[in-house]
């Protein structure tokens, strides 16, 4: 059943495109309202955490474990497929991606710039050269898709729904109260899939290169998602700075985006094996 849930979810993510889309959070937010987190004791703050992020999906999860016979199990599958979606949001990431290239195919650096800081999350650091801002965005799409996309599909695959959910809820909390021992959590959260996604990178990648980059994190818990993707594919993006050209950083950014459809991919179709094969 999470097959046929993630694999409708992701078709229709992939119709369903808007620039600039964010996940509607405001009624989290207000559910937030009456707590004054960030002037609580860790104690008070984990309560409050438990009953606005774990407690809810809980219920979540022991209600759709309720619906079984045809007729209820159909239902469930619809209301995962449509929580699904919810938590992976619209497709704009494809928009943000081309906006990028297009800006490279015109040989605008300025632009190709400004795009980065404005789509990309790419922070106000000192870009002096093309070939590090390229090299930095390449980065930060491999780290889009994690956060976007591969995170949730293996919570989803390890707890169902409600793990993906508390997930994606897990995140608007420390979004709104920044605090420490969450942020510590949620590398926790990140510490499988991120590996999972690096050994992905080198099986459907340049698999001589970067597997071994990938297996030394196997056992590090002190890098961060971020470092262990860059990592990865700093021994895979090929880039010479006395060569980098406009045709270079648009031939870079197709492969890195089809290196991550192939992850996705891979990852749908282990999904499917432990389908047929296990009951999964």
């Amino acid at each position: 059943m999470k097959f046929i849930v993630l694999l409708f979810a992701v078709l229709l993510q992939k119709q369903t495109k808007q620039t600039g889309y964010q996940r509607n959070s405001t009624w989290f937010k207000r559910l937030l309202t009456p707590f004054a987190v960030t002037d609580m004791s860790i104690t008070a703050q984990v309560f409050v955490f438990t009953l606005v992020v774990v407690l809810p999906c809980l219920i979540l999860g022991a209600l759709l474990s309720q619906l079984t016979g045809i007729v209820a199990a159909s239902l469930s599958v619809l209301l995962q497929v449509v929580l699904f979606l919810y938590i992976l949001g619209r497709d704009d990431f494809s928009t943000r991606f081309a906006s990028y290239k297009e800006c490279w195919q015109r040989a605008d650096y300025q632009g190709a710039y400004l795009c980065a800081q404005q789509f990309l999350n790419v922070q106000e650091q000192a870009q002096d050269k093309p070939v590090q801002l390229h090299k930095t965005v390449l980065q930060a799409i491999v780290f889009a898709w994690f956060s976007r996309f591969f995170i949730f599909v293996f919570w989803f695959l390890v707890a169902g729904i409600a793990g993906a959910l508390a997930c994606l809820l897990s995140y608007w909390f420390y979004r709104e109260f920044k605090l420490p021992w969450l942020k510590s959590m949620l590398g926790a959260l990140e510490w499988l899939p991120s590996r999972l996604l690096a050994l992905s990178i080198a099986l459907a990648g340049d698999f001589v290169k970067t597997f071994p980059s990938a297996m030394k994190f196997i056992s590090d818990f002190n890098s961060s998602t971020k470092e262990v993707l860059a990592a990865t594919m700093s021994l895979n993006d090929g880039i010479d700075e006395a060569e980098f050209d406009c045709q270079q950083a648009k031939l870079a950014l197709d492969d890195i985006n089809q290196l991550m459809m192939r992850c996705a991919i891979l990852w749908l179709l282990v999904v499917a094996c432990l389908t047929v094969f296990a009951g999964f």
